[in-house]
């Protein structure tokens, strides 16, 4: 019973560590998001255990994530007020004004929740901005993209399934594979990661891992 327990444990554990999550931004206030992330534009804070604009600034802030190439993204996003505010995921990142900008927003005017989507190219640039046909106040967006088509997908009560979901074609690329978050105002981020899943290597080594420890802790029991 105790092995069985132990390798309960130690098999969640590893999934909980393979979930994807690159950041779940749960450390102490702090006036930056830490040395894993570059501000390409403005910058962030850690504020309450998540991310927002320094200060809930009012500026169009873009941050990358380091190190990191990959065509998906993923957040978990929450409007605080009815001030204007949004967060967005950007993929394709190469520069500030070549990268895929993808946010849901709320547009402020005393309305409650993100009421607003857009697909933009550049750090909070031109391109396709619209109204979501059901506004949330907190929730997981996922946006990927294959050639030059972009998707958004909101998850507005975390079950694992999308409830809207919304495609956009840029008819161009950006020639960058970075990803990252682009805050403004009061809304906080939290729990930024990517769809990356381990390497079948890694997983080989994994399932090794788990064996040995299985075999260990067989021997420990006979023992006692």
């Amino acid at each position: 019973m105790k092995l069985k327990v132990l390798l309960t444990v130690l098999l969640f554990t590893t999934a909980v560590a393979y979930a994807g999550v690159l950041d779940d931004f749960n450390r102490a206030n702090a006036p930056t998001l830490g040395a894993s992330w570059t501000a390409q534009a403005g910058g962030g804070e850690i504020y309450n255990n998540t991310a927002r604009a320094s200060g809930g600034s009012q500026f169009p802030n873009l941050l990358t994530y380091n190190g990191v190439s990959t065509n998906s993204a993923f957040v978990d996003v929450y409007s605080i007020d009815s001030n204007l505010a949004y967060i967005a995921l950007d993929l394709a990142f190469q520069d500030v004004n070549n990268n895929y900008f993808i946010k849901v927003q709320n547009q402020g005017g005393g309305a409650s929740g993100f009421n607003y989507g857009a697909f933009y190219y550049g750090n909070n640039g031109g391109g396709n901005f619209f109204t979501l046909s059901s506004p949330f106040v907190s929730g997981r967006i996922t946006a990927f993209f294959t050639g030059t088509v972009a998707t958004l997908d909101i998850d507005s009560n975390f079950d694992g399934t999308p409830d809207q979901t919304y495609s956009y074609n840029y008819g161009t690329g950006t020639g960058g594979t970075g990803i990252g978050l682009g805050l403004y105002g009061t809304a906080q981020a939290d729990n930024f990661g990517s769809g990356v899943t381990p390497e079948p290597a890694t997983m080989l080594l994994l399932g090794t891992g788990v064996s040995a420890v299985a075999a260990a802790l067989r021997r420990r029991m006979k023992k006692s």
